[in-house]
């Protein structure tokens, strides 16, 4: 279950704009006693209002009943001190005429707050949770990994599971994308039962999936990927028996985003997928080494100046905003790039003619993380130099686990000088 947000904070200006929208009233029956028995003087009541707006803003209908009672008690009590102190009687008819119509309009500013309260917590909601699964999604686990990878580098534990359902295309070409959607609630069902609350399981595109387990020990998190894979092979669906594998990655001090963490699972991942399927791949500790990110001063002065060839570079980025940007900025410096968002065609590039120079990566994509991608092709070309894209990076990357026998690394978003002083960094740049 999903607990009810938490109300919204009322700023302190508010309370004090509150306080002094009541006090006008109480100061106007003391100072002008006779203008406020008139009907005109009535409405310096109105004040009382504000209050109501500004806490239904806040607080939706809690923060009207809130108004509406503060505001009646201030009535009431200005109206007893008036009767004791004999200052002039009311006007019992415009007074009990004033306090219906304050209560309706409070009652009437309290429902339609609550509604607009509600809309927006579902629509906060939808932004949040996966549509078909119910489990949260690709953003909320991010904003989760962010966290929870800063709580790593001060020094708690912390482990990611990707996990991936076997043949799952298969699924959906032989049995329809209903049965496809019928494994996928399936496997989170499963998924949901085994995480711990304080733990967080989001669907993270497509078949694959992320459970990010805090304070957990590797061990702890071998037995999680262990029994949700013992348990998916008993869920039935409309396709059969179901299976999934897991890769699972712990935080290496110098890892510097979370998507570098995510990569290394993925990395996991796709050696579980090659070894057969339905089985769990850890990845190999790889902590410390040397820093990826350069500062430009760290660099020297000629790699600031023209590209000494025409060197060709391999762009793959599924953001097609940078993807685009990067491409000219690149060209226009005078390299040649050929760029995509398709992993599988960076790997027929790399079969069919001369490997580029360059590759340029995002770390983590929907169908192969930049990781996984630059294993494959560092088997077919040894000397392969990498420049990694990724963004959540809270320190400088210091990861000897990054592929590739010369790499750099860029934050999002790119800093054009800083992109282009390490891209020519990398390419000169002795191996080793």
């Amino acid at each position: 279950m999903t607990a009810d947000p938490a109300p919204r904070a009322v700023p302190l200006r508010a309370l004090v704009l509150s306080i002094a929208a009541l006090s006008v009233p109480v100061l106007g029956v003391f100072g002008f006693p006779a203008w406020l028995q008139e009907e005109q003087g009535m409405l310096i009541w109105m004040t009382s209002l504000v209050p109501a707006f500004l806490l239904a803003y806040y607080r939706g209908l809690r923060g009207v009943a809130l108004a509406l009672a503060a505001g009646m008690a201030v009535l009431s009590l200005t109206q007893v001190s008036v009767l004791a102190l004999g200052v002039s009687g009311p006007d019992w008819k415009l007074l009990l005429t004033f306090v219906t119509a304050y209560v309706a309009i409070c009652l009437a500013l309290g429902v339609v707050a609550e509604l607009l309260h509600r809309e927006r917590r579902a629509a906060e909601s939808l932004a949040l949770i996966d549509g078909l699964t119910g489990l949260p999604n690709r953003r909320h686990a991010d904003m989760a990994l962010d966290a929870q990878f800063a709580a790593a580098v001060r020094g708690r534990r912390l482990v990611v599971v990707v996990f991936d359902l076997d043949r799952f295309k298969r699924i959906n070409d032989q049995h329809g994308h209903d049965a496809g959607d019928a494994a996928l609630r399936g496997f989170a069902e499963v998924l949901r039962r085994n995480t711990r609350r304080m733990d967080l399981t989001a669907r993270f595109g497509g078949e694959e999936f992320i459970s990010i387990l805090g304070d957990c020990e590797l061990s702890e998190a071998l037995r999680f990927a262990e029994r949700v894979r013992d348990e998916t092979r008993r869920v039935t669906t409309p396709a059969g028996a179901l299976t999934v594998s897991a890769g699972v990655a712990r935080f290496d001090q110098g890892m510097g985003t979370h998507e570098v963490l995510v990569a290394a699972a993925d990395r996991a991942l796709y050696a579980a997928k090659e070894g057969g399927r339905d089985r769990t791949v850890v990845a190999e500790q790889h902590a410390g080494g040397r820093p990826a990110v350069r500062p430009v001063a760290g660099v020297a002065a000629q790699s600031l100046g023209a590209p000494r060839g025409s060197e060709s570079v391999m762009l793959i980025d599924d953001d097609s905003d940078v993807r685009r940007s990067l491409e000219r900025l690149l060209k226009v410096a005078g390299y040649r790039v050929e760029a995509t968002e398709d992993p599988d065609e960076v790997l027929r590039r790399f079969e069919d003619g001369v490997p580029p120079d360059l590759l340029i990566s995002d770390i983590v994509m929907p169908r192969m993380s930049g990781l996984t991608l630059a294993d494959r092709l560092q088997q077919r070309a040894p000397g392969l130099r990498v420049v990694y894209l990724s963004g959540y990076v809270q320190e400088d990357v210091a990861w000897a686990g990054l592929p590739g026998a010369v790499v750099g690394f860029v934050p999002k978003p790119v800093e054009l000088k800083d992109f282009l002083t390490t891209v020519r960094d990398v390419l000169d740049r002795q191996a080793g």
